[in-house]
């Protein structure tokens, strides 16, 4: 992702009219250049967030949370099951639309600065070849890691890379998504169709949540969570809340949305997040999960569906705006070591599946212990392997053009 935003040029003020000495224009013009080359560090760092909440709901899985991965070593009981599956539950809520927003506001900036060539070009070799390579190769071994180590089956890794039934996208559907997306919005930028909105009030907010959530609902009523195109990874009971986060993060960049976006604004909303998680969820879940447990909730005419698709987009809108407005005011630097794993974020995505199960593989020996207290020991560990190993991949001449 191009995480550089350039300000437009403002044009050559008319001296004649202006009241600025000449010291003024300059120090304008100054801040101007330095303004169009500045990172936006709060959106590096919300990225190294997003990116460790993607490997610990994956690990989450792998140890109780309910959920579907390469490796499930146990199922929660209770109450480390309600622990677990509202973290699984929240991340979800929000993690991936805030990773769409993200993804579309910097695409929209890259696509006005560049030839559609050059573009389309750099789309590829950052979206196609990681594909290709998790769909041969990395989802192949994962797998191979899983049925070898774990399973203890006689399998072989070359059997499993010539077995179609290996192959696959996995986690990166959403890479696919993207590649999808920008092969639809290339030609429609170059209409010149920029859409003017200031940012959106309370009460459109909440109520454009409601309509997504709702629609949601009626499409879980034939597609349940859980539910994705066969071959593509493609979840569609999530799918409306990524289409309008894709869209509005092309209309954020477009009319500057992140910059309206006060830290008094984010303190409300994401206080209101918190009061949605830890208040609401546990209520929901109690009292409906009580006869059909979680089933109830992942789709069909149920209260519970309806209930949590609304919820679901509540917490997306409240939580994406708060952590934009908590993170620009809090968290815009960085170090030399958030500035390595900001680098290393999108190798992360890419190579985790393989490295979580391949780390759950080393410590399967660890039947006694508690399932939450073994999360709770490796989660640090898979991220600092996941990073670390991120880290080493891009030192390889090449690699960095990609990932």
């Amino acid at each position: 992702m191009i995480l550089v935003i350039f300000v437009p040029d403002i044009g050559k003020p008319d001296l004649q009219e202006s009241r600025l000495s000449q010291n003024e224009l300059d120090k304008l013009k100054t801040t101007t250049a330095m303004s169009s080359t500045s990172r936006l560090y709060y959106i590096d760092n919300l990225r190294i967030f997003l990116i460790c909440l993607v490997v610990l709901l994956h690990f989450n899985i792998t140890y109780g949370a309910p959920g579907d991965w390469y490796y499930n070593e146990s199922e929660a009981g209770m109450p480390e099951m309600i622990i677990q599956a509202m973290f699984n539950i929240t991340n979800q809520a929000f993690f991936m639309g805030m990773f769409f927003f993200i993804s579309a506001y910097f695409t929209a900036a890259s696509i006005k600065r560049k030839t559609t060539g050059r573009f389309l070009k750099d789309r590829l070799v950052r979206l196609g070849i990681p594909l290709l390579v998790f769909y041969f190769f990395l989802n192949p071994l994962t797998n191979f890691i899983h049925y070898y180590f774990i399973k203890h089956e006689a399998v072989t890794f070359l059997g499993f890379l010539g077995n179609q039934r290996a192959r696959g996208f996995g986690p990166l559907w959403f890479v696919e998504t993207l590649l999808i997306f920008t092969l639809i919005y290339l030609p429609i930028s170059r209409l010149k169709w920029n859409i003017k909105m200031n940012f959106p009030g309370t009460g459109k907010l909440v109520l454009g949540a409601f309509i997504v959530g709702l629609s949601q609902y009626i499409i879980r009523l034939w597609l349940p969570v859980g539910w994705s195109l066969p071959h593509t990874g493609l979840q569609f009971p999530f799918f409306v809340q990524y289409i309008v986060m894709l869209v509005f993060g092309v209309i954020a960049y477009n009319n500057n949305w992140l910059e309206a976006i006060s830290v008094k604004s984010a303190k409300r909303w994401f206080i209101f997040a918190q009061l949605m998680i830890w208040i609401a969820l546990p209520v929901v879940l109690y009292f409906g999960g009580k006869e059909r447990g979680i089933e109830a909730f992942v789709g069909g005419a149920t209260w519970q569906s309806f209930v949590w698709a609304i919820w679901e987009q509540l917490v997306c809108v409240a939580m994406i705006i708060g952590l934009f407005g908590l993170a620009k005011r809090y968290f815009n630097k960085q170090g030399v070591l958030a500035q390595q794993l900001s680098g290393s974020a999108y190798g992360v995505f890419i190579f985790h599946a393989p490295i979580i199960v391949a780390l759950s593989a080393l410590f399967v020996g660890w039947q006694n212990i508690n399932q939450l207290l073994k999360l709770i020991v490796l989660a640090p560990v898979a991220l600092t392997v996941c990073f670390a190993l991120a880290w080493l991949i891009r030192l390889v001449p090449g690699v960095k053009k990609v990932v």
